[in-house]
């Protein structure tokens, strides 16, 4: 539910700023444009292949973490099969050695998610940067002065004229 609150609040920003600057733009000619950043992405073939390359990682580990998991079973199995026979110590044995090796998948896992998430944000990060410079080259040529991105209203590109910090900083004596 806030998800969805988060995002109409976002539509709704994202509408009042594309108002508010087609207001401004029919008084000084300012330039805007928007782009769904999400769908540019999702349409490079760069971002094919990197899915790809990705699963393929996670299919490797996910082989590594099922393998752990027949272990843990298997000896879950045996201990179950054999109790009745194990000595008292032979048991605790037993069972520090399934602990044991239950907390290391718990820590397969937990690595291996961190992991892929790591190898995404490597992998994805020349896709954007791509895509940026596209998105700057097109706001350049198009002389755009507002590039908003659609998907979550931020601003992905604002010519530089615009920067009223000096003026502020000014304001202020600083």
């Amino acid at each position: 539910n806030k998800i969805k609150i988060m995002k109409n609040m976002k539509k709704l920003l994202l509408t009042i700023c594309l108002l508010t600057a087609s207001i401004i733009t029919s008084n000084a000619q300012i330039k805007l444009g928007y782009i769904n950043s999400y769908e540019l992405l999702s349409i490079m073939p760069e971002s094919a292949t990197m899915q790809a390359d990705l699963q393929s990682y996670a299919k490797g580990l996910e082989g590594t973490l099922e393998a752990m998991q027949a272990e843990y079973e298997k000896k879950v199995t045996d201990y179950q099969q054999n109790e009745v026979t194990y000595t008292d110590l032979v048991k605790q044995d037993k069972i520090i050695e399934i602990e044991n090796l239950q907390k290391r998948i718990l820590e397969f896992q937990q690595s291996a998610q961190q992991e892929i998430n790591e190898k995404e944000q490597a992998m994805m990060s020349p896709i954007i940067e791509k895509a940026r410079k596209a998105i700057q080259q097109v706001a350049e040529e198009g002389n755009y002065v507002y590039i908003f991105d659609a998907k979550d209203g931020n601003i992905i590109h604002a010519d530089e004229s615009q920067n009223i910090l000096p003026l502020v900083k000014a304001k202020l004596g600083l």
